[in-house]
């Protein structure tokens, strides 16, 4: 197996951009990240077709997150990307535009029992349905126009630099209906990750 790879800028970009946020539920989670920045462990590295997109997300990253999507971008061949769902669940489609990996949590580079934390990315003109589920969660939008369902408010837009809270079971959904692919940083509030409740 490969050496773990150096997650230190991307675990130090990410926590910085969401301690600058100053949103009060975030730095609450934020209480539960791990001191440790580098990889207790190696991940084998898994790619996905998804990945393929984040130089365009690059390319549409504003000043403050460009730093980060950079990092992220240059180690991604290194990384060990995921998915939730099969295509029983969302179809092949979906699956060809959508990936995450985690840095903190039980299957993360970093040993975490509280907090899930890493990177969801989806590719232009794809839905994540609306769905839930029992974490609170908070999400960083780092690059991409896109539109955004919050519980039941209807498709609107969040700019790069929004947080989005979404409390237990809150509703919520994206939709890359803009052209570009979209990144995101995430704190999921639990020690493990759960199949959502699609609700479309």
């Amino acid at each position: 197996m490969p050496p773990a790879p150096d997650i230190a800028p991307l675990v130090e970009g990410l926590h910085r951009l969401f301690q600058k946020s100053g949103h009060k539920a975030v730095a609450r989670i934020l209480e539960n990240w791990p001191e440790r920045g580098r990889a207790d462990r190696a991940v084998p590295p898994r790619d996905l077709p998804v990945t393929a997109f984040l130089p365009e997300a690059l390319g549409n990253a504003p000043k403050d997150t460009a730093p980060l999507v950079r990092e992220l971008t240059g180690r991604a061949p290194h990384l060990h990307w995921r998915q939730t769902y099969s295509e029983d669940d969302l179809g092949a489609d979906f699956l060809r535009l959508y990936g995450w990996t985690t840095m903190f949590g039980p299957d993360g580079y970093v040993d975490s029992d509280r907090l899930l934390s890493g990177f969801l990315f989806l590719g232009p003109g794809v839905e994540y349905p609306v769905h839930r589920h029992s974490a609170e969660e908070a999400y960083l939008v780092l690059s991409g126009e896109a539109s955004w369902n919050i519980a039941g408010a209807g498709w609107q837009r969040r700019p790069a630099g929004t947080i989005v809270h979404n409390p237990p079971w809150q509703l919520h959904g994206m939709r890359t209906d803009r052209g570009q692919p979209l990144l995101i940083g995430y704190l999921w509030n639990a020690g493990t990750i759960e199949k959502s409740q699609i609700m479309g």
